[in-house]
């Protein structure tokens, strides 16, 4: 969608469904208004699912986790999926066969990878090494920014979310046609003496962590005498104990965990990215807790939320912040502005009012360091 169409979105009423109001500022796609969403009623819920359900069957993924408990388990997030012989994951990575389970995220990864000149635009550039030089000379080439050197960005072609707003949507098109599968040294072979960092984000790292951590120890073992540093951009809904192996891949490196807390109404979060947030916020209590204060600079966790217009608004932020500031005011807080993508296309673009709203909520409710991001948006 064209930026200069989204102005006339915001003049089109979104008309509730389950309560029947009009709303101004919002797209008629998501069919339930953020009252409703809170309230959790059983015809919201219905409504909601169906919105889900009709945008994953464009890509022959399963509605909700398979539970065939004839099947086999997969533990690697919180879905728990138990898939037969013939079942896909909700992640639309495995099958229930062993060979898929013992192979497909582990020793092979659908993957794509290309390189980003430092510094580059991502979530933490604003505070990481190859942004600002911090921790130079330990984890940084120059005190300042790494001009000259660059960053492998590994896109993930898997993801356990359903998020209606998705950016990087297009991957899922990837589970039309037989994967394309590449070897953790094929993907390893990539760092060169110029790669100073590399980020894991998709889709999402967590359906193949195995395989990324694998691969991240061998990029380190093939440049071992230099800075390599290991980054990931992720929703948090892994098994705690990849979670702590994440951490410490970037904790001895100098690289990052970008945590992505979508909502923090379990309701909101469920009508937006089709789930529940529970083993999200409490991974990231782990992260904030037990490993944030480990490595200040350059820092090694960085929270972010994407401003979607009239479900993530100041009282979501301010939420999410306590919650942050609670365990460490030190942590970087990045807010994005919502742009319309995939099944929200019919939305408008983050109001100003509601950007500016959210930023000074983050920093009442007790942040240091709270940014604004992609704020060139703002209309």
């Amino acid at each position: 969608m064209l930026i200069k169409d989204c102005k006339k979105n915001s003049a089109r009423p979104m008309i509730c469904m389950v309560c029947g109001r009009p709303v101004s500022g919002l797209g008629q796609s998501v069919g339930v208004c953020p009252q409703c969403v809170c309230e959790g009623s059983g015809e919201s819920l219905q409504r909601l699912s169906r919105v889900h359900r009709k945008s994953r069957e464009l890509f022959n993924l399963p509605a909700v986790p398979p539970r065939n408990f004839k099947g086999l388990p997969c533990n690697l997030c919180f879905h728990h999926c138990v898939m037969g012989q013939n079942d896909q994951g909700y992640c639309g990575l495995r099958r229930g066969d062993p060979a898929s389970l013992r192979k497909d995220g582990r020793s092979r990864g659908r993957v794509s990878s290309y390189f980003d000149p430092l510094p580059t635009n991502c979530v933490a550039d604003w505070v990481c090494a190859g942004g600002t030089g911090a921790g130079y000379p330990l984890f940084a080439h120059d005190d300042g920014p790494e001009v000259g050197f660059y960053n492998l960005a590994v896109f993930f072609e898997s993801c356990n979310f359903n998020c209606l707003y998705c950016q990087n949507w297009s991957f899922k098109k990837s589970n039309l046609y037989p994967p394309a599968w590449r070897s953790v040294e094929e993907l390893a072979r990539e760092v060169n003496e110029q790669t100073s960092c590399v980020c894991f984000f998709g889709g999402d790292p967590t359906p193949q962590v195995p395989f990324a951590l694998q691969a991240s120890r061998r990029m380190r073992e093939n440049l071992a005498t230099n800075i390599l540093r290991i980054c990931w951009e992720t929703n948090l809904s892994m098994h705690p104990s990849w979670l702590k192996l994440m951490a410490q891949a970037s904790l001895a490196s100098g690289g990052c965990i970008k945590g992505d807390i979508k909502a923090w109404n379990p309701q909101i979060h469920k009508a937006l990215a089709g789930c529940d947030n529970g083993v999200v916020l409490s991974n990231f209590s782990q992260l904030a807790r037990n490993w944030a204060p480990l490595r200040r600079e350059p820092p090694l966790v960085i929270a972010s939320t994407l401003l979607v217009p009239g479900y993530v608004d100041e009282k979501e932020v301010h939420s999410i912040a306590s919650f942050i500031a609670q365990m460490d005011p030190h942590i970087p807080y990045a807010l994005s502005v919502f742009v319309p993508q995939y099944h929200m296309e019919d939305f408008p673009i983050t109001p100003r009012a509601q950007a500016e709203a959210c930023v000074h909520a983050a920093r009442k409710a007790g942040l240091e360091n709270v940014r604004l991001a992609n704020r060139s948006f703002l209309l």
